[in-house]
């Protein structure tokens, strides 16, 4: 694996609270290496390769000159990445694994229609903010209220990373930019703004980059990250930022050209990366649309059998390999005779523990050989002070301290740190 890292923020080392915070990014080396090999037959040599989580983050500071915390979001066909920005760096950085192509699915599934259909219908009707009238709207209507359901994980995923960093950096975010492919959707500008009760915009970048890509339809949205990994590459300063080239990887050519020279490798360099971009999206959407059709013949039984599932990727194959998986898991978690008792067991432990009406958020968890450190919140001191009550009922736990509990900057909520001695 080759690692890289660079700091978010940082503490001054007075407890956990105040500590550093890093953000540390991995890939497999065969896979650096199969990046790195396709670009050299192309007779390009990259010196950087960064996180596509950053990209906006470049692409906002060079254009963008704001103080404020704000968040980017490169909504893409099947993942999404989020960096959000305070006072100019990098604060908090996360991927996670939806977008468009779980809206179309969503509409696939519901509709009972093929996923091409589905795609050409979330494009052309895409969300709709007001009430209408007629047939030919009712139909509109539907389809955009199959597509707000199909967001209902995402925009849940969303709105827990915003408010963990507003809760862990007792910071507010002011304004959402979003780019990438699957912002194109008509109206989720606004949708977000009314959902996250946030002031939401398209990032963009100068009209002269998007008029050198005539024809190329779409260009604004997927242009600010390609334009993010340009620029980490082209800063002669060190930024903030990761880059995979290091170690037998490392960037080591000899290069002394202009800076227009430079500048027009770059233009190429977008120019090909879109447009060989939007040619493969088309293949694989053509490609998936035959596979759903295929795999709808067989996801009922499969939900059926195994009603609990969310993420269905290979029905077929998940439904031989469900039973062994699950195994596998168990003796992973600790299962299994003569186990000792592990973390998800102190953590079921405790949720039995704690009574149905107390109002308690647990939203952190560590534990090590000695102590377990409970993070979270609660509506009042007293049913703070009874969850340390009902905890010293547990056995297994010699000494249970409130090592901290303040009211939250609303003043609507108590924060609380509870000590656990095992």
């Amino acid at each position: 694996m080759v690692i890289d890292q660079f700091i978010l923020s940082k503490g001054n080392g007075a407890g956990p609270e105040h500590g550093s915070s890093v953000c540390v990014a991995l890939i497999k080396k065969e896979t650096l290496k199969d990046h790195i090999d396709s670009l050299k037959g192309a007779y390009i040599d990259p010196k950087v390769i960064e996180l596509e989580s950053l990209a906006l983050y470049h692409t906002y500071t060079e254009w963008y000159k704001t103080e404020d915390t704000v968040a980017l979001l490169d909504i893409g066909a099947s993942r999404s990445n989020l960096c959000i920005v305070s006072k100019g760096k990098p604060g908090y950085v996360r991927t996670f694994n939806r977008g468009g192509n779980g809206i179309t699915s969503t509409i696939q599934d519901n509709l009972g229609i093929g996923f091409e259909e589905a795609e050409e219908k979330k494009i052309s009707t895409g969300i709709i903010l007001y009430e209408t009238t007629g047939v030919e709207e009712d139909d509109k209507e539907t389809v955009s209220s199959v597509i707000k359901k199909g967001l209902d994980p995402f925009i849940t995923e969303l709105k827990q990373s915003l408010h963990a960093y507003e809760i862990q950096y007792n910071e507010p975010v002011s304004k959402l930019y979003i780019a990438g492919g699957s912002s194109r959707l008509i109206n989720i500008d606004k949708f977000l703004g009314n959902e996250l009760d946030l002031e939401v915009e398209h990032l963009s970048v100068p009209n002269e980059m998007l008029q050198k890509l005539p024809g190329v339809e779409g260009a604004g949205t997927l242009i600010p990250t390609c334009i993010g990994l340009v620029l980490r590459g082209a800063q002669k300063k060190h930024a903030s930022g990761l880059n995979f080239r290091k170690g037998e990887y490392f960037y080591g050519k000899e290069v002394k050209e202009s800076t227009g020279r430079i500048l027009y490798i770059i233009a190429a360099i977008i120019v090909v990366i879109l447009l060989g971009s939007i040619d493969f999206y088309s293949r694989y959407q053509d490609r998936v649309a035959r596979h759903q059709q295929i795999k709808s013949d067989i996801r009922k039984a499969y939900i059926e059998t195994f009603p609990g599932t969310t993420n269905i990727v290979s029905e077929n194959q998940q439904l031989k390999s469900a039973v062994e998986e699950l195994k596998k898991k168990v003796t992973a978690l600790g299962g299994g005779k003569n186990r000792e008792m592990g973390a998800l067991d102190l953590l079921n432990t405790i949720n039995e523990k704690i009574p149905k009406e107390l109002q308690v958020n647990i939203n952190d968890f560590f534990m090590d050989k000695s102590k377990i450190r409970l993070q979270g919140n609660s509506d009042s001191f007293e049913n703070v002070e009874r969850l340390k009550k009902e905890l010293e009922g547990i056995t297994l736990f010699k000494k249970v301290d409130v090592s901290e509990a303040k009211l939250s900057a609303d003043q609507k909520l108590v924060k609380f740190r509870i000590i656990i001695d095992l």
